[in-house]
């Protein structure tokens, strides 16, 4: 079973906190194979006992049609909550902000619930599931 990285009561700052973006499909074949257990927003990983909160969102891609970039998102995932306070509207695999439309991938951000889990146990969580 897998341990968080930081055991002590002290709490991580907020500004390093581990969110890691999981694909939909993703998340779907760890299901299928009894990888991971859902309950409600919460994913658990089978054998590590590593348990996330995943909150929808979408992992921006590239530019379609060759406009310009100007929000600089392309390579980050955002919370589908910050995206709407964006002012960005989302359709299908896409997000249009002002003039430039995105192309999107729709999946996750996973944050460990016990706030003292670095990004080494959540990354070895994710490999032993076979991200």
């Amino acid at each position: 079973m897998l341990a968080c990285a930081n055991s002590s009561t002290e709490a991580v700052p907020a500004e390093i906190l581990v969110k890691i973006f999981i694909p939909q499909d993703l998340v779907d074949r760890w299901v299928t194979a009894d990888k991971v257990e859902l309950s409600g927003e919460i994913m658990t990983f089978g054998g590590s006992g590593l348990a996330v909160r995943m909150i929808p969102g979408y992992y921006f891609d590239h530019v379609a049609g060759g406009s310009d970039e100007g929000h600089k998102l392309l390579g980050r995932a955002k919370m589908k909550a910050v995206i709407a306070a964006m002012g960005a509207e989302v359709y299908m695999n896409s997000v249009i902000l002002g003039e430039t439309a995105y192309e999107v991938e729709a999946g996750f951000l996973a944050k460990p619930l016990d706030p003292g889990c670095g990004r080494t146990v959540v990354v070895a969580a994710l490999v032993q599931a076979g991200y």
